[in-house]
């Protein structure tokens, strides 16, 4: 929680402004509220300039992390604790709203992906949509499908791809410094990949890209792992189809 949000919270949030009036008005003496860089968020005067109470400093806490802090004499450990429930609460629950969105947008995705792997037997045109799709993760990036019995299998044998294709979905922040990196891999920064299955047989790797650093996170993991398990079948499917017609 930052300076502004922690302000929001003091001056303007409809229960804990409300809440921490009750708290000040247990004491005559002065209580000061800054944030985490020192600037004065709240400074009520007391009222009796005589009172000598000894002066406490109690932290905010959000998370381990000091947000703030309160001045004044004892009620002030009080205040601090209210606040850090008050700003921990607010955090939570902009987390549930964060994770709710990814949510929506993870299914929205899937749900665009199943329409649209629907409308072709062609392993090429699975490929390219599920590659599409894949560079349409939130932290961006560049999709890219590689198949097994392609012109990149060879690759695929060894190298950072041939590794996760070989074991889990998995985020790679800094390639660079991963021993698995072959020399073709190392224009990539940074990516996030998943083995492409069908029932079991890996048949390729399906992921996103930057040649710049990026900080992929779990949930573009998550979406990709969905986009590969909707992909995986297809593909299997399509390359079944050209196979028949081929044989015909």
């Amino acid at each position: 929680m930052g300076p502004a949000e922690l302000r929001r919270l003091i001056v303007r949030h409809r229960h804990v402004a409300p809440m921490l009036s009750v708290l000040l008005a247990g004491t005559d003496a002065r209580v000061t509220i800054t944030d985490v860089d020192g600037e004065v968020i709240l400074d009520r005067q007391g009222r009796d300039p005589g009172t000598d109470a000894p002066v406490e400093r109690h932290p905010v806490l959000v998370e381990g992390q000091t947000v703030g802090w309160v001045e004044g004499p004892r009620p002030a450990a009080s205040i601090a604790a209210v606040l850090s429930y008050a700003a921990s609460r607010e955090v939570d629950k902009r987390a549930l709203a964060a994770e709710a969105l990814d949510r929506y947008r993870e299914l929205s995705l899937i749900y665009e992906l199943a329409e649209s792997l629907g409308a072709t037997l062609e392993v090429d045109a699975v490929a390219s949509v599920a590659a599409e799709e894949a560079g349409r993760l939130p932290s961006g990036g560049e999709g890219f499908v590689v198949l097994l019995d392609g012109e990149e299998g060879e690759r695929l044998s060894g190298g950072l791809l041939g590794s996760i294709m070989a074991g889990d979905p998995e985020i790679v922040n800094d390639v660079a410094a991963d021993p698995r990196t072959s020399e073709a891999e190392r224009g990539i920064a940074s990516l996030v990949a998943a083995p492409l299955r069908v029932r079991g047989e890996r048949i390729g790797v399906i992921g996103t890209a930057s040649s710049s650093p990026v900080e992929y996170k779990a949930s573009d993991l998550k979406a990709l792992t969905a986009i590969a398990a909707l992909a995986a079948p297809t593909l299997a499917q399509a390359a079944a189809h050209e196979a028949s017609l081929r044989s015909r």
